[in-house]
């Protein structure tokens, strides 16, 4: 899964989508980054170095169920019910509960989204870090990336979900486009209580704390002072 919020493409793809033609808000003005080669570049190496995704590499997990992560990651899509199912047999994981997780992400991610904009209203108006709105909507498309690949760690029974260097990355290019990281955090730390809470209310108490332990590596992993 690679790059990031802060530079979009034309097409208003989140950052971790991917990224073509580079828009970069700086302070007062617009930046076409493909005029400025030193930038450009700069932004391209670390979009094919960033990846969050490194549940390929952990050799706890069964080699065939790594492959299966490793297609989906690759097509930055959920896992389909066969693969949940297949999965969540090899790794024992309820699949009901990865099934619930994935179904409740959206609803999930809008209650993130409207509590950190309940508390920083400032952030998507003019003048706010996270305007105009299509860069408000490149942040939650990529919290939806993230929700994905905590699903994985859950379905894959494994906490430790990231790419350590790839996320190094990450990070370095969200400080180059002065992404709100801060703002990031608080999203991502809602959703680890929403996620926790709503698998604990049906029941599923290994899969909560899984989740909880999933965002848990995220959040570190993406929080400058753990630099």
């Amino acid at each position: 899964m690679r790059s990031l919020l802060w530079v979009r493409r034309v097409d208003y793809m989140g950052i971790l989508l991917g990224s073509q033609r580079y828009i970069v808000r700086n302070s007062a003005w617009l930046i076409f980054m493909t005029t400025e080669a030193e930038h450009k570049s700069e932004i391209s190496r670390l979009i094919t170095q960033a990846n969050v995704c490194g549940l390929g590499a952990r050799e706890t997990i069964p080699i065939e169920v790594r492959k299966i992560i490793a297609i989906a990651d690759a097509a930055r899509r959920t896992l389909s019910l066969n693969e949940i199912e297949h999965i969540c047999t090899m790794c024992k994981v309820s699949k009901e509960a990865v099934a619930e997780l994935i179904e409740k992400s959206p609803k999930m991610i809008a209650c993130a989204r409207a509590s950190l904009l309940y508390k920083e209203p400032g952030l998507t108006v003019q003048g706010g870090e996270l305007f105009p709105e299509h860069r408000a909507m490149a942040c939650w498309r990529d919290c939806e990336q993230f929700m994905r690949v905590v699903t994985y760690g859950v379905a894959c029974n494994c906490t430790e979900i990231t790419d350590k260097k790839g996320m190094r990355a990450l990070l370095e290019l969200y400080t180059f486009l002065r992404v709100p990281v801060k703002a990031l955090l608080y999203v991502l730390s809602e959703l680890k209580i929403l996620s926790f809470n709503s698998l604990q209310s049906s029941g599923y108490e290994s899969e909560s704390f899984g989740a909880e332990n999933a965002f848990n590596d995220l959040i570190f992993a993406l929080n400058p002072k753990s630099e």
